[in-house]
């Protein structure tokens, strides 16, 4: 069987090549996906990293500890804000053998990362920090940025420190880490800048540190993460990387079915005279479906190991693409591992398998002198597990559609809603068969009207419909897949910022820069502006608590006075009412509430960042939102956090440019900036279009791929079976030139109905995504790219023509006697 298999292969080696070249290139996406998603997993560490040479670490408690909510089990959760340590404290400690002061405190420099932190160069001895270039710091007025560019040695660079703006001259950069950016001071200027400090790292015996820092978190060992600002190895810098990895692998994996179910079923349709042979002298159905499926297995073994060949060479160009994008953080690195690679090799087996199952089935009930007979006339083009399969997966993508309405966040991120477009459109590409014939009577009836040569073209199309459904199948897949996610981010986009149009009140607001935040000083600076009405916003998470302290959930919220907040934001409440909002109530969101178990009027103990607790009474419930999860706490509740943000509402009567101005004034030399609140919006909506249509673009142009390699691949296979026909077209008083227009003609059509049901298929996912975000925003408008759609049907519909014109024209050459007289 392997060797008949073989044979085979080698004979229809036109005909599988399409297979060939597509599931090798899908292998070596699939095995560069899954070496990231590998890489992103292995490189999340574990235990601290920041204090990972520090025998002991000295702080104010940094673990909050709770009860499970239901079997009753001891928790711990971080505190993110733990204070200073007493002066008495650190004194005591420094008496029992060497210790190192360790401050962490706001620093940053011009055009650096939004979270750089300053530190005493001291605290490098601890820490994995190494020298890159330079050297340390000696003078007050010296640094060395952690994670630098070797060029910045001998700069002098402003930073931003202190509530204001300092310079100092970079004498030192260090390797790039995974856990901060770090800027580091002398130990003078560091104790200049920050007084206080939040943690001692002690070389004494542990039980003597224990004996003079009582009331204190002394931690040892894997107990030191809970002094780490991050605790969790890095793994939220690498959320993007695993999104776009994990949703190429899916897509990639998808369209690889497509094309070889497409591709063996047109296979399979083109050999029936030679299956009929083989069940005439003696073939069973059984050997017959096993010489299929071996056929699939042995181009699949050959294409799986090129492709990983592929894949292991592709992982360096994946990287610095997903480090210039922003996917992945810069100390992201992809090596090269073997279970990744033996992963993919096996679902490059299991999808031919599966691309083959329901093919060979249909091969094995070939009847010999049936087949014979039927093969040169019309013969069903669908198999009743072909349609079962796509209305399932229809029905599917209209369920997931539907419930989108139910939880109208998903629709914001395609990474949630991705299945819908996949679902809806695989479908429709599955049916294509079915749903082609009226669409081809639609599009090919004008040409019934325009001649005999017109009308062999649309007879042609008609006629053939197993070898037109190949053909316009892959312009559902693009044209399906490339309208419903090139629109996702735009309607999303149009959605989000309609909604937070309708919920602010704010003239105008200021921004701290990604991760840094603005001083309590310039912040009461803000407050004090005439003319306006400032709410100043401080992030953090509380965690919740019942009776008994049983954890009820985490809830991230803004700390802001109630008033500031009515007069900035017009929140869209569900129940309960913003006038209760005091210091001790509690907003948050519906869908949060229901899922913690909570009610207008329920009761909780709120743990703060800073360690400490408070009792709050559930005020009022908010309605879906852009903002999504989220909670409002008073100001008093802050815990030591400075804001990030700060919304400004200007009087009635006052002069918006005299408050702007005044605005600017109060946070100069601050890493932040003031916009008008409709600019900043605008912005918003542009940079977050901006980052989904690159991951929805990567996606897509896999897609595409694949559409037109299956297109090809179909048109190549068709044309060596098209000679008889055509040839005998020619006797009959068609010139090659003509018969080539056909043959164009005939591709064109198919296209065009291809495209007719992939724009229906888009449509189905676009007015989907359109209801589910009616329920955060009642009234947004955006547009279609209808450019761009207009563009991958152009190119699908030049790459249809041009290679069954070039196929068609290679597989004619010879004499017309002769082509008329040869086989399949």
């Amino acid at each position: 069987m392997v060797r008949l298999a073989l044979a085979t292969v080698r004979a229809r080696a036109v005909s599988f090549a399409g297979a060939f070249v597509a599931l090798a290139l899908g292998v070596g996406v699939i095995a560069m996906m899954i070496l990231a998603l590998w890489a992103v997993g292995t490189s999340v560490k574990s235990g601290p990293q920041r204090y990972a040479d520090a025998p002991t670490v000295v702080t104010e408690p940094v673990v909050y500890r709770l009860t499970d909510g239901d079997d009753g089990d001891p928790r711990e959760f971080p505190i993110t804000r733990p204070g200073d340590l007493p002066a008495a404290t650190v004194t005591a400690l420094a008496k029992t053998g060497r210790t190192v002061e360790d401050r962490s405190f706001p620093a940053r420099v011009a055009d650096g990362p939004g979270d750089q932190v300053g530190h005493a160069w001291s605290a490098a001895a601890f820490t994995p920090y190494e020298l890159a270039e330079g050297r340390a710091p000696r003078a007050a007025d010296e640094i060395v940025v952690g994670g630098g560019d070797p060029s910045l040695v001998g700069d002098t660079v402003e930073v931003f420190v202190a509530g204001g703006v300092r310079h100092y001259k970079v004498v030192g950069v260090t390797e790039l880490v995974r856990f901060e950016n770090a800027v580091f001071f002398t130990d003078a200027e560091a104790r200049r800048l920050s007084p206080g400090v939040q943690a001692v790292v002690a070389y004494g015996a542990p039980d003597r540190v224990r004996a003079a820092a009582p009331g204190t978190s002394v931690l040892t060992g894997d107990d030191r993460l809970f002094a780490e600002v991050d605790q969790e190895g890095g793994r939220e810098q690498l959320l993007d990387a695993e999104g776009m990895a994990g949703t190429s692998l899916m897509i990639v994996a998808f369209v690889a079915v497509f094309v070889l179910v497409a591709t063996f079923a047109f296979v399979v349709d083109q050999r029936r005279r030679e299956l009929a042979l083989f069940r005439s002298i003696g073939a069973t159905p059984g050997q017959v479906r096993r010489m299929v499926i071996t056929e699939a297995l042995l181009l699949a073994a050959f294409a799986s190991a090129v492709g990983c060949a592929i894949g292991s060479q592709g992982t360096a160009p994946l990287q610095h693409f997903m480090i210039d994008q922003g996917i992945a953080p810069g100390w992201f690195e992809i090596g090269f591992v073997w279970p990744p690679l033996i992963i993919a090799f096996a679902v490059g087996l299991f999808t031919a398998l599966v691309g083959t199952a329901a093919v060979s089935w249909k091969a094995g009930r070939v009847k010999p002198a049936e087949a014979l007979r039927e093969a040169t006339g019309k013969r069903r083009v669908l198999a009743p597990f072909r349609i079962l399969t796509g209305l399932v997966l229809l029905a599917l993508g209209l369920q997931q559609g539907a419930s989108a309405m139910n939880n109208p966040l998903t629709a914001m991120s395609m990474q949630s809603f991705f299945p819908v477009p996949v679902l809806i459109v695989g479908a429709c590409a599955l049916l294509t068969p079915l749903l082609l014939r009226p669409v081809l009577f639609l599009a090919s009836w004008p040409l019934s009207r325009l001649g005999a040569g017109a009308m062999i073209v649309r007879e042609g199309v008609l006629f053939a419909s197993r070898r037109t459904s190949s053909v316009a199948a892959p312009v559902v897949i693009a044209i399906g897949l490339g309208g419903a996610l090139l629109t996702a981010p735009l309607a999303a986009g149009a959605a989000g910022n309609a909604d937070l149009q309708a919920q602010t009140r704010a003239d105008f607001t200021v921004v701290a820069d990604d991760g840094a935040t603005i001083s309590p000083a310039a912040a009461q600076k803000v407050r004090e502006v005439p003319g306006a009405e400032a709410a100043v916003l401080t992030f953090g998470e509380l965690r919740l608590s019942g009776e008994h302290k049983r954890y009820i959930g985490t809830l991230s919220t803004w700390a802001v006075d109630p008033s500031a907040l009515a007069a900035t934001q017009s929140l869209k409440v569900d129940s309960g009412s913003l006038d209760r909002f005091g210091s001790d109530q509690l907003v948050l969101d519906k869908a949060t509430a229901d899922e913690f178990g909570m009610k207008v009027g329920d009761k909780v103990t709120a743990g703060l960042p800073d360690g400490t607790t408070t009792n709050l009474t559930v005020a009022a419930l908010t309605g879906a939102s852009v903002l999504g999860e989220r909670g409002y706490v008073s100001a008093d509740h802050a815990a030591g956090g400075e804001p990030s943000r700060i919304d400004v509402k200007v009087d009635e009567g006052a002069d918006a440019a005299a408050v702007a101005a005044a605005l600017r004034k109060a946070v100069a030399g601050q890493p932040a900036e003031v916009a008008p609140m409709d600019e900043y919006l605008d912005r918003m909506r542009a940079e977050k279009q901006d980052q989904a249509q690159l991951a929805t673009r990567i996606v897509f142009g896999l897609a595409m791929g694949y559409a037109l390699l299956s297109l090809a691949n179909t048109l190549v296979m068709a044309a060596p079976g098209r000679r008889r026909e055509l040839a005998g077209l020619n006797l009959t008083g068609a010139t090659r030139r003509e018969t080539l227009k056909f043959v164009g003609a005939e591709t064109a059509v198919a296209v065009v109905a291809g495209g007719v049901l992939g724009a229906i298929a888009a449509g189905l996912v676009i007015v989907a995504q359109r209801a589910a975000l009616t329920e955060l925003a009642d009234h947004f408008a955006f547009s279609v790219p209808w450019a761009s759609i207009a563009g991958i049907a152009a190119v699908c519909g030049v790459v249809a023509v041009v290679v069954a014109v070039v196929a068609t024209r290679f597989f004619l050459r010879g004499r017309l006697l002769d082509l008329v007289g040869k086989g399949e």
